[in-house]
């Protein structure tokens, strides 16, 4: 059974703040979020229906970012390497 899209990121960030690093749990939810976004365009384009959930996606991926700030402090690391997915 597949994961809804939604799911992944819910999932993504709950490893993400399981992380020591800052670099580690953006890591971690670029990760997660990028296969979330993969399954969400292989759904849509795909021949069985699907609701779209990109503002959901989109809304846990605001709530992701305030998350890891608030865990780790502001502002996150996305400059740097070691935190590319």
């Amino acid at each position: 059974m597949r994961r809804r899209p939604t799911t992944r990121v819910r999932l993504a960030l709950a490893a993400a703040l399981r992380r020591r690093y800052a670099y580690a749990a953006l890591r971690v939810f670029r990760r997660g979020l990028r296969a979330a976004l993969e399954e969400h365009l292989r759904r849509s384009l795909g021949p069985d229906p699907y609701e779209t959930e990109l503002e959901l996606l989109r809304s846990w991926y605001r709530v992701g970012i305030r998350r890891l700030e608030r865990r780790f402090g502001a502002p996150l690391p996305f400059d740097d390497p070691r935190s590319e997915p």
